[in-house]
């Protein structure tokens, strides 16, 4: 990848298929309209803000531990 043919996004994003975008903001936006997603939370009872912020620190903990960026 050429430094000047590129940006510094381009560069930590070498493995996002930036040709399957559209595609997948797509689709993902017709999921959005075939599933009700009103009030999921409350159908969740057990997830309280202690569980939820369990799962965060678990995913941040995950996401450093492959090395992952933003």
């Amino acid at each position: 990848m050429s430094r000047l043919a590129t940006t510094d996004l381009d560069r930590q994003n070498i493995n996002v298929r930036v040709e399957l975008a559209d595609d997948v903001d797509r689709y993902l936006r017709q999921l959005e309209q075939t599933y009700d997603i009103t009030d999921h939370m409350s159908r969740h009872p057990q997830m309280n803000g202690a569980l939820r912020a369990r799962m965060i620190d678990w995913m941040i903990e995950v996401l450093t531990n492959f090395k992952c960026d933003d």
